[in-house]
């Protein structure tokens, strides 16, 4: 039923409509005219009564970031097994700007100015599974919760073409020239920070959440706890414990002690703008800090270490990702040992 009441203001007068029906939050809206009310008022309740109106005013409240923050936050979303997965992708989307968008604004525009502002820092197999946990959220949105939306924006964003695995390593002289280019760089960790991680294949996350207090210099260990919801790697969800060499526990030990407690105390843009002036200075193309960590493992196979081995060392669950996409064989070396 509608009721129409006549508000005052000063010298203003308004027409406030509110329609109560059950199972639905009430429904108003103020005119000018009463005459524009009773009209309005009279085409609601057609609609009501015919079953086509969709209540958008809860939608109307929330944004992309609010229905994430919800999700994660809910049962169903820990019981998935890539729970971890989607936490961190939750992380980077509460980051940029379009998590702040209304939900009944949110456009594919808004989806492909997203997308390209991560493709600048991401593969296109990590950008379809950021725009995957984006889909599954308004799904969620509109079918779990019963929050009305015009459609998933989602539909009208294709998916992105997916490259062959990466296999680029450190070949030939680049270890050496990426080096030399790094001589008058003023971050202390940047050299340390690449021997450490051929080392060891530590991701680069880890590497910048890596503390003295987790180090056993005596087992030659280093514990990386599980951090959750955007740590600084993407791929860690677990906990677990790093073999180190000795070279790698003389990289530590060389290293002055910050007060933060971290072995690495800089940071990810630090890193990355060191890297991209190095490799320019060196005149390395198309490599990434990331191939680091795939030149490591050639390097431990090169040491005689095991596939069972390496896998413990680079916290890999799956020895055919280690297999597949870290391991570029030589066949002159291989030659050498037949």
């Amino acid at each position: 039923m509608a009721t129409i009441i006549r508000r005052k203001w000063e010298h203003r007068i308004s027409f406030q409509v509110k329609i109560r029906r059950a199972g639905i939050r009430p429904i108003t809206k103020t005119f000018i005219t009463k005459t524009e009310a009773k009209k309005w008022a009279r085409s609601m309740e057609t609609k009501l009564d015919k079953g086509d109106f969709s209540d958008y005013s809860e939608a109307s409240k929330l944004t992309l970031g609010d229905i994430a923050k919800r999700y994660i936050e809910g049962e169903y979303h820990r019981k998935k097994k890539g729970w971890r997965y989607e936490e961190y992708r939750y992380g980077q989307l509460l980051e940029d700007s379009i998590s702040k968008v209304n939900l009944l604004r949110l456009s594919s525009k808004h989806l492909a100015e997203y997308r390209d502002r991560r493709l600048l820092d991401v593969e296109s197999a990590t950008w379809n599974k950021d725009f995957n946990f984006i889909s599954v959220l308004i799904n969620t949105a509109i079918f779990d919760w019963g929050i009305y939306l015009p459609n998933n924006p989602c539909k009208l964003i294709k998916r992105l073409k997916e490259p062959a695995p990466r296999n680029r390593i450190l070949v030939g002289d680049e270890y050496d020239r990426l080096i030399k280019a790094t001589v008058l760089t003023e971050n202390i960790y940047f050299v340390p920070a690449i021997n450490f991680s051929l080392e060891t294949a530590i991701r680069k996350g880890e590497l910048l959440k890596a503390r003295y207090e987790n180090v056993n210099f005596t087992e030659r260990t280093l514990f990386i706890p599980y951090t959750k919801t955007g740590s600084l790697d993407r791929y860690q969800t677990s906990e677990r414990t790093i073999p180190l060499s000795v070279l790698a526990v003389s990289i530590i030990r060389k290293l002055p002690r910050h007060i933060s407690g971290r072995i690495f105390a800089t940071t990810d843009d630090a890193l990355s703008n060191c890297w991209k002036k190095a490799i320019k200075k060196a005149d390395i193309k198309n490599l990434r800090w990331h191939d680091l960590r795939r030149s490591a493992v050639g390097l431990m196979f090169d040491k005689g270490l095991s596939v069972p081995e390496i896998q413990l060392v680079g916290g890999w669950k799956n020895p055919m990702v280690l297999l597949n996409t870290y391991t570029k064989l030589n066949p002159k070396k291989i030659a050498q040992k037949i």
